[in-house]
């Protein structure tokens, strides 16, 4: 996140904030003046000056309040427009560049670090723009009424600007800490809460609560640190606030005995030093969080950046599969070693093996979810060429599908309208017809993922035509009809199998029947 970049998102409503706001903060100095004006004029006994000063007090007074909701209201607009650009930006890039991402890590991206940026970045710049206005405008004021005035406060700012320098490492280190332990909080809640009914089914409850109140208790503690490192460095600037205040009212104090400023710049000065306060602590606190925000910006941005793509040969619809010295390695030490596979065009196989033997995640590393540790695997057409496989055209089919919540047409299709024609027949094809028709709004029927409107046979029916509407010619059905009955899967096998598709089918149950249906058996062994 960067001020230019801010600026980009809209350039004229990001001026009108930056001079408004430069408005808001000068007509505060302009108040002290109207201030001195006044206190001067009751000493001189001259109440019509009186009057007027007090009714253009009064006028800015009135203007500082309606700029001040004028400026958060634009501001806010600013903010929002820009967080919709800059998580699109996230979005694409971790849609873009193929690499595996937790669903925590995308999260925490999304939401904690924008947010953080925001609060830390985009905010303090526009208070730090207001504490330079303050000083260049009580610096215009104090030269006009005599110079030593202006020394004395341009002594103030060097020094001010130079206490963010005493913490600024230890803000950028806070900031990062928050940012991972939100990003580990969300990755526990995720992998704890995904078996949320396990647990309650085992009354592990204690166990649930332990690992999420430690993750939490980590990023609470990160949390404090960093308010802890801000405090401090709130103190000390207080603390030199506090002695360059006395110094600047002394100075004024000697300087009307010595006859050298009018009376008002006593009773005023009470203002002047407030406000030099006020604009001495927005640039030290506001340059102080920006820093901090450094590290973290550079991350927000490294990951909204538009992946290269490099260019690549054609992609093609494959039709066989083979692989060589497959193997894949785990942290924990193990490994799974695949037998050399060789799939024909339009083969349809039965892939069975023992529990943990890796049939699964064969399927993976067909579909490059997961990368081998060793060996490769070669896609081919129908002519036995090798090709650059164009993945949307391979039909995979879990045993837990992906949905998604929009209608029962859109996850069949993918998002793809030309395709809708074609799903009646396909319907037919997977035995989900009737079930259709029951649904208020048919294959426009929204599924709702967190009531669960569709048992898990409908899912995976779903899934199926899915496949067969993109016109897959490989099919990897991974336990893909568990959840169907024996009948309906029967029938939905005859119509897979009898097509010129290849097809690859894992089940763990099978009778002579189904066994019949395929060319050969593929088995694994857990070594």
């Amino acid at each position: 996140m960067t001020i230019k970049e801010f600026y980009k998102t809209n350039p004229l409503r990001f001026i009108v904030l930056l001079l408004i706001n430069i408005s808001f903060y000068a007509l505060l100095i302009i108040g002290t003046v109207f201030s001195i004006i006044e206190t001067t004029a009751i000493q001189q006994g001259n109440f019509k000056i009186f009057l007027i000063t007090i009714l253009c007090s009064f006028v800015c007074v009135m203007a500082d309040y309606l700029m001040q909701g004028l400026t958060n209201y634009l501001l806010s607009c600013q903010e929002e427009q820009y967080n919709i650009a800059i998580r699109a930006k996230t979005v694409n890039h971790f849609y873009e560049d193929q690499k595996d991402h937790t669903v925590a890590q995308v999260q925490n991206r999304l939401t904690n670090d924008v947010v953080q940026s925001q609060q830390n970045y985009i905010t303090p710049f526009f208070s730090l723009i207001g504490g330079v206005v303050i000083i260049v405008s009580a610096v215009i004021l104090l030269i006009s009424l005599h110079w030593s005035l202006l020394v004395t406060i341009v002594i103030m700012v060097v020094i001010s600007l130079l206490l963010p320098k005493l913490l600024e490492k230890p803000l950028q280190k806070s900031m990062l800490r928050i940012s991972q332990s939100n990003q580990k909080y969300l990755d526990c809640l995720e992998k704890w809460l995904n078996g949320l009914a396990e647990i309650q089914r085992y009354f592990s409850g204690a166990k649930l609560f332990r690992v999420t109140g430690s993750a939490a208790k980590e990023l609470e503690d990160a949390n404090v640190k960093q308010n802890g490192v801000m405090q401090l460095l709130t103190v000390i600037n207080g603390l030199v606030s506090v002695v360059f205040s006395l110094i600047l009212f002394l100075l004024a104090g000697y300087l009307f005995q010595q006859k050298l400023v009018v009376f008002g710049v006593i009773t005023a000065v009470g203002n002047c030093l407030s406000y030099l306060k006020q604009g001495i602590q927005f640039i030290v606190t506001s340059y102080g969080q920006m820093k901090a925000t450094a590290s973290l910006n550079k991350e927000i941005a490294k990951t909204a950046k538009p992946v290269r793509k490099t260019q690549t040969e054609k992609i093609v619809t494959p039709a066989a599969i083979s692989t060589s010295n497959l193997s894949l390695q785990f942290p924990n030490g193990e490994s799974l070693l695949f037998p050399d596979v060789n799939v024909k065009p339009g083969e349809k196989i039965l892939l069975t093996g023992d529990s943990g033997a890796g049939k699964s995640t064969l399927f993976k590393l067909v579909l490059g979810q997961i990368k081998p540790s060793s060996g490769q695997i070669t896609f081919k057409n129908k002519n036995g060429n090798i090709v650059n496989p164009d993945m949307s055209k391979i039909g995979y089919i879990p045993q837990d599908p992906v949905l998604f919540p929009v209608t029962i047409a859109d996850n069949m299709t993918m998002f793809s309208d030309k395709l809708k024609s074609a799903l009646p027949q396909l319907v037919e094809k997977v035995q989900l017809a009737g079930d259709i028709a029951k649904f208020d709004d048919g294959l426009e029927q929204k599924i709702d993922l967190n009531k669960l409107n569709i048992s898990g046979g409908q899912r995976q029916k779903i899934v199926l035509v899915r496949a067969l509407v993109h016109q897959s010619e490989i099919f990897l059905i991974d336990e893909g009809t568990s959840a169907i009955d024996q009948q309906a899967t029967m029938q939905i096998l005859r119509e897979i199998t009898s097509s010129s598709a290849t097809v690859i089918f894992i089940a763990h149950s099978f009778n002579d029947q189904m066994k019949e249906m395929f060319d050969r058996e593929i088995h694994l062994t857990k070594t």
